[in-house]
């Protein structure tokens, strides 16, 4: 017993020091926005967003009823939000921009070199095994370090109330895109391509376009919020 506990605690340690750095760099990065806040008329102004379009090249996600592509959706979901981003005054940079392979290390690797304020990555998904697909639906949010909770939370409920979307729950857990700590970073699931009532919405243009719009006032909302 005493061996396991002495071989736990160094590894209690890591982990702590890791949350503690991560929350330091938070800290930092939102004082930043703070002051170029100030500055500036726009809400946004100066602060940089990273949004990472799930999926790409050969890796296409989930397949809808007609072959459309999650990674398709994924991306053009993510220049709408860019746009409205951009609007508010953000400095956006994006993982990809085109149809192409991008793995989850490359991902990482961007997110680290760039050092957002806060990193996003957008998804849909599909039911299952065994699941029912006409009642799994709704938006989900993903997070790991503490530092990404109230972000996940924050976005998961104003997109659901807002666009009166059915709540799918927000969770912990250790992905690849909630895993760097450089800034909060969360994934979202969008939607499931699975439901056939919910994939009408999610391939719908207009509702694509409302969609990136509530997302960016989530997202400036939550600024707002962090830096008071």
């Amino acid at each position: 017993m005493k061996l396991v506990l002495l071989l736990l605690c160094p590894i209690s340690l890591l982990l702590f020091n890791s949350f503690t750095l991560a929350q330091q760099q938070y800290e930092a990065n939102i004082a930043s926005a703070t002051v170029r806040k100030a500055k500036n008329q726009k809400p946004l102004s100066g602060i940089k967003i990273l949004i990472n379009p799930g999926h790409g090249g050969q890796e296409t996600g989930a397949v809808g009823v007609n072959g459309y592509f999650a990674k398709n959706i994924n991306l053009k979901v993510s220049k709408l939000l860019a746009v409205e981003l951009q609007k508010r005054g953000a400095i956006v940079v994006m993982t990809r921009d085109d149809d192409r392979d991008l793995s989850l290390s490359e991902r990482q690797a961007i997110i680290n070199q760039e050092e957002p304020t806060i990193a996003v990555t957008i998804h849909y998904t599909f039911a299952e095994d065994g699941q029912d697909a006409e009642k799994a639906k709704g938006i989900r949010a993903f997070w790991y370090h503490p530092q990404s909770q109230s972000l996940a939370v924050f976005i998961h409920n104003y997109l659901t109330r807002k666009l009166g979307r059915s709540d799918s729950g927000v969770f912990w857990n250790n992905l690849a895109l909630t895993r760097p700590e450089v800034a909060p970073s969360v994934v979202l699931e969008l939607g499931f391509f699975s439901n056939p009532e919910e994939f009408e919405w999610i391939t719908n243009t207009k509702e694509q376009k409302k969609l990136a719009l509530t997302l960016a006032l989530a997202i400036t909302e939550w600024f707002d919020k962090a830096q008071e």
